[in-house]
């Protein structure tokens, strides 16, 4: 069993009351594992125990909200140092039950700003749902960040990247995509792209996407299962050659007038 399988099982077996271990001496090749979850404080008391880890096997990060904008945000950034300067060899996004990122509206941060004293027109922002990371769902948050970091340049590709939801309340966990079985996975890719993304990617990396990237869509096709395309018959349209065009008529040839011969008189 590898390493996110094992801690998954245990977790929903001590969470059911039966008696288990994290069983990783068979998958020391797979830690440290670095994981990415929100600031909320009810966290605290769930890791690294939730994970049956130690301090020394777990590379905890953390953000309001566990979110990752684009491929390349400095939270990616931040999950590649794990990797090159702390020998991450796993990555996991971890998401929670009852978030409340996914509580507050816009409406809402426009009050708070404006409590705090913060003029709107004044924020160099356009899209301040994108950049503060809202979302209404969970699920889908953790799957855009997984999308993110799967096609992430900085991210070395043989490195699975899981996602999961932790329930704040009992501890346990919850696939939501297995990094081992991504590409066996059935997802609705284009609706949690739309849900997760908004819109567009931020122009900051518009070149990128523009480039090999294109849209986070059609880039989270390795979660899910492809379907296979209906392709209608072609249509042949009959080629009508058309006539050659009519050559303009040349003009009227006129013939110059005769030209008179004088006869020679006796004096020339």
């Amino acid at each position: 069993m590898r390493l996110l399988e094992a801690i998954v099982a245990a977790n929903q077996a001590a969470v059911a009351g039966h008696s288990t271990e994290v069983r990783v001496e068979h998958s020391v090749d797979s830690l440290p594992l670095a994981v990415l979850t929100c600031i909320d404080p009810r966290l605290n008391k769930f890791f690294p125990g939730a994970l049956g880890l130690t301090e020394e096997q777990l590379i905890w990060l953390r953000n309001a909200g566990n979110v990752i904008t684009n491929p390349l945000s400095s939270t990616v950034r931040s999950i590649a140092i794990s990797v090159y300067l702390k020998s991450a060899k796993e990555i996991a996004v971890i998401g929670h039950t009852d978030c409340k990122m996914a509580k507050m509206s816009m409406a809402e941060l426009l009050d708070r700003l404006k409590e705090w004293g913060i003029d709107r027109n004044a924020l160099p922002m356009a899209n301040l749902h994108e950049f503060f990371g809202l979302f209404t769902s969970e699920k889908a948050n953790v799957m855009k960040a997984v999308g993110c970091l799967r096609v992430s340049p900085i991210i070395p590709p043989r490195i699975p990247v899981h996602g999961l939801i932790i329930d704040t309340n009992t501890g346990r966990l919850e696939w939501t995509v297995n990094g081992y079985e991504a590409p066996h996975l059935s997802v609705d890719i284009t609706a949690a792209a739309e849900e997760a993304l908004g819109g567009v990617l931020p122009p900051q990396v518009a070149g990128y996407v523009a480039g090999p990237l294109r849209s986070l869509a059609e880039h989270l096709a390795p979660l899910s299962v492809q379907q296979p395309e209906t392709i209608p018959p072609k249509t042949v349209e009959a080629r009508v050659e058309k006539p050659p065009a009519a050559k303009p008529p040349l003009p009227p040839t006129t013939k110059p007038p005769p030209i008179k011969v004088r006869e020679r008189g006796p004096y020339r």
